[in-house]
């Protein structure tokens, strides 16, 4: 599983986007994430360009 960190998240769509540590952008649904907390570090699934499975790091 990639890490990240969850860049922005928009509560009104309940869509976000986390920047892997490889650099590249994912969006993500807020049904597929433990967090939505923007700047949380995450560990994540990727299905083509989707992140999906995202998980909170302590």
């Amino acid at each position: 599983m990639p890490l990240g960190r969850i860049a922005v998240y928009n509560d009104a769509d309940g869509v976000g986007i986390i920047t892997g540590e490889d650099g590249e952008l994912r969006p993500f649904s807020g049904m597929e994430t433990q967090t939505t907390r923007e700047g949380q570090r995450v560990l994540f699934d990727v299905v083509g360009k989707k992140a999906t499975n995202v998980i909170a790091i302590r």
